[in-house]
């Protein structure tokens, strides 16, 4: 019976191992990757495509801080990552389909009384009529119609107050720039989505320039732009919206997107 071959001397061991990504800063990098994603598709202005992923980061970073503080658990600030990540890609798939940009058609039909909607939006409000209403007002009327377009897409993951508030605008904007974009398509953009081809580089042409908003908004004004649209078309209007407590605090959140 043979010695067992005893081998001594010393052992390279690697001390140092590398930690894999935790669930929550997988779900935040999935979050930011529909983001880029949709960014690059929907956003065709360079600046605002940078504030909007700004924003998005902003939301990551607020994420992992509540969660760190406490506020929420781990698993709360995934849930919310990967709803997010979702309704970003949800609205990525509005803007390169057909079901999307037959809305968008729906939504060109302005109402003959398009004066009339957003004088009662504004009375609502302000109590005064819609031209009358300074730049810090119209951007309420706006915020409250694309709230109210939009009621039935705010998260609803258990999170804290900010961050709810936080994740429902960011939801509104980009749903924003998804009609907007659509509504701004020409024929070979609009054929291109029909086929179920991812578009890129945004979609380009003056598909706006006939809806007469350019009276209300001027030229650019995407928020306004779209608000306006959709003003004629929202079931129930604002009353409730203007009531809400968390208001002054989503017209806040909205202000830092700067996207007007």
């Amino acid at each position: 019976m043979s010695e067992p071959l005893l081998v001594t001397g010393s052992y390279v061991v690697q001390k140092a191992h590398a930690l894999e990504s935790s669930p929550l800063d997988m779900a935040i990098a999935g979050m930011e990757g529909a983001a880029v994603r949709f960014s690059a598709d929907a956003i065709s202005d360079a600046k605002i495509r940078a504030s909007y992923m700004d924003n998005i980061k902003r939301m990551s970073i607020e994420t992992k801080a509540e969660v760190t503080a406490g506020k929420i658990s781990a698993r709360e600030g995934v849930e919310f990552c990967q709803e997010m990540r979702n309704r970003i890609m949800l609205e990525h798939r509005k803007f390169t389909s057909a079901q999307g940009l037959a809305f968008a058609e729906r939504k060109k039909k302005l109402p003959p009384t398009l004066q009339e909607t957003l004088d009662k939006y504004a009375l609502r409000a302000e109590n005064i009529e819609y031209n009358k209403l300074t730049a810090e007002q119209k951007n309420k009327v706006h915020y409250s119609i694309l709230e109210s377009s939009g009621r039935d897409n705010a998260p609803v993951s258990h999170v804290t107050k900010k961050l709810r508030i936080m994740g429902k605008v960011g939801i509104l904007i980009t749903a924003t720039f998804a009609v907007y974009e659509i509504m701004n398509a020409d024929n070979k953009v609009k054929e291109t989505a029909r086929q179920g081809i991812i578009i890129g580089g945004g979609a380009a042409g003056g598909g706006l320039a006939g809806l007469g908003v350019s009276a209300f908004c001027g030229p650019g004004a995407l928020v306004c732009a779209v608000a306006v649209v959709l003003a004629g078309s929202i079931a129930g209007g604002i009353a409730g919206s203007m009531a809400a407590d968390s208001l002054d605090e989503e017209l806040e959140e909205f202000s830092k997107w700067k996207i007007l």
